[in-house]
């Protein structure tokens, strides 16, 4: 895959609806493959074992809540495959 990828969701969801997105997380981290979409935007991810989980909350005033999770990993290396062709080189 060449170049990055970037998906943005943004909007109201009721406590139901978030708690089947959550769900569906989970389900994606046990199989190693989550794939967001929306309309026509779409990215696959592929959690590797060792993810960093980073959570942060706060309140003002009690008028406004926010609970942030990150979740962010590195991919693995991309293994070379050995060439197609092979080279001689000599002198």
């Amino acid at each position: 895959m060449s170049g990055d990828q970037k998906f943005e969701f943004d909007s109201f969801q009721d406590n139901t609806s978030i708690q089947s997105f959550l769900q569906s997380l989970l389900e994606g981290f046990a199989k190693k493959k989550i794939v967001l979409s929306s309309e026509n935007d779409e990215i696959i991810l592929h959690p590797d074992a060792l993810v960093r989980f980073s959570v942060k909350a706060k309140k003002k005033d009690g008028v406004k809540n926010e609970l942030g999770i990150k979740i962010s990993w590195k991919d693995p290396k991309i293994e070379l495959k050995a060439p197609d062709k092979t080279i001689k080189i000599s002198s």
